[in-house]
């Protein structure tokens, strides 16, 4: 499931950090972006969200949009939850860490693929 359509608030407002920054790249790709699992510290209050793109299986589609964006990058976006955004090494956005988790958590909740 598309992570705007799981977090429709949340994923604006990232994308309108990332405009801040200038990386319409990585705008574009949160509005298509799909999560792949998430994971919830207690202790340390840290989420990850691992996201895939649609086509990911396809190695036409990889080298397609390779070169499209910096490779292995972390991006510091400015948000309240402290997020820190990854990409792979074609510039796919891989990786969303948030230092403050807990809400995101929460409402990811029922929808986590990890859940039985």
């Amino acid at each position: 499931m598309k992570l705007i359509e799981l977090l429709p608030n949340f994923t604006v407002e990232l994308q309108q950090a990332c405009e801040r920054l200038g990386r319409s790249d990585l705008t574009a790709q949160l509005a298509s972006v799909e999560l792949d699992n998430n994971t919830y510290n207690v202790r340390t209050q840290v989420a990850q969200l691992r996201l895939r793109h649609k086509g990911d299986a396809d190695p036409a589609e990889r080298v397609a949009t390779a070169g499209t964006a910096p490779a292995n990058e972390k991006v510091q976006l400015r948000h309240r939850y402290g997020v820190r955004a990854e990409t792979d090494n074609t510039g796919r956005l891989r990786r969303l860490i948030l230092a403050h988790g807990a809400d995101i958590t929460e409402a990811l909740g029922r929808f986590s693929p990890l859940r039985q």
